[in-house]
């Protein structure tokens, strides 16, 4: 296999960086996942130091020291001892999935290195001729936000570290990465139907037909908007709400008796309804039809614990849409590794592809 065939998927997102890529030999992939945040301490030399030996992934400038990734998630852990209330411990370079305008200049260098530390782990730069497909948000129906400008800005920085690389819409990612089927009565059609990524700044659904977008918009109110309901209703700081919702949440079994994962549950319920609110408004705003039913399939961080399928369903039972579902499924087998893996994976599978055809010519 030549230099001109391999590939790298990669999803950016507002929680997480997930990139897939062939390994060396070209007879693999590697998997690669970074959180996507920092926090910010005064510079000082003697700390440097220490940070260096223990292999921390940070930036600087003269003034202050900028911890990556999930070094900076278990500082800011750590921090919440001596915050005050109200302080921002855990910052992200994004924010409702394109770049953070509270802060663009150090956000877009924070978040550019953390992408070039998670394509590159394990591998090394740009390989002559490496196709990339980045993930990229739709424009959203409830916010003037435009994603365009983010787009660009990522697909300019991957072209001057060596690749060739192409934006993906994140929806239609999701239906390549999971293979969502139309059951007609010749058989099921491939590639036909929703995909839904939830992400921590933004959800994003897109309807395909044998893998070519129809329909791709999203909605900017997700995981994020959760933690933060949940951290100002229990008084608790956003990145214990997060910690809790990643490791302990089961839609299932919710303790009654904890008043973050109680909080979590009721915050959940109005997320999905509003957000497959706006789904319903969309599509029942086209006129467009479809014959045979069709798979909806659910992705991300923000819909990985246990029971968030059951919650989905029962909010589209009554709901009326242009089209039959055949049913609602997380992505892959519905573990939390596979839901957050689903965008960079039909990442790779489109540059895959892309790959093949190039060295075919």
């Amino acid at each position: 296999m030549s230099d001109k065939t391999m590939a790298v998927g990669l999803d950016i997102g507002t929680a997480f960086i997930q990139c897939e890529r062939d390994d060396a030999s070209g007879n693999g992939t590697v998997s690669t996942t970074v959180r996507d945040c920092y926090s910010e301490l005064p510079y000082e030399e003697d700390f440097e130091e220490t940070l260096k030996a223990q292999g921390v992934h940070y930036i600087r400038d003269d003034k202050k020291i900028y911890i990556l990734g999930e070094d900076a998630f278990r500082q800011a852990g750590m921090s919440e001892f001596s915050a005050k209330d109200g302080e921002e411990i855990l910052k992200r370079p994004m924010r409702n999935g394109i770049l953070n305008p509270s802060s663009p200049k150090t956000a877009l260098v924070i978040l550019r290195a953390i992408l070039k530390a998670c394509v590159e782990k394990g591998i090394g730069p740009a390989r002559k001729g490496e196709i990339m497909y980045f993930s990229v948000p739709s424009v959203p129906v409830d916010s003037n936000l435009d994603p365009v400008f983010h787009g660009s800005l990522c697909e300019k920085f991957f072209r001057d570290l060596g690749y060739d690389a192409r934006p993906l819409g994140e929806g239609l990612a999701v239906v390549f990465g999971s293979n969502p089927k139309q059951f007609s009565k010749d058989g099921p059609v491939p590639f036909t139907g929703i995909g839904i990524s939830h992400g921590a700044g933004m959800v994003n659904f897109c309807l395909a037909e044998r893998g070519r977008p129809i329909c791709e918009f999203s909605v900017v109110r997700a995981g994020d908007w959760v933690d933060d309901r949940v951290a100002l209703m229990t008084g608790e700081h956003k990145t214990k709400v997060s910690r809790v919702k990643e490791r302990r949440l089961d839609f299932t079994k919710i303790d009654q008796e904890d008043p973050i994962l109680v909080a979590l549950d009721v915050y959940y319920t109005q997320l999905v309804s509003y957000v497959f609110g706006e789904f319903a408004k969309k599509f029942s705003s086209n006129k467009g039809f479809i014959e045979d039913p069709i798979e909806i399939v659910l992705s991300g961080g923000t819909a990985s614990p246990p029971g968030f399928d059951a919650k989905v369903k029962q909010v589209l039972g009554s709901m009326s849409l242009p089209f039959r579902v055949h049913d609602v499924r997380m992505a892959g087998n519905g573990n939390r590794e596979d839901m957050l893996k689903t965008v960079a994976r039909g990442c790779f599978i489109r540059a895959k592809q892309a790959a093949k055809k190039a060295d075919t010519k």
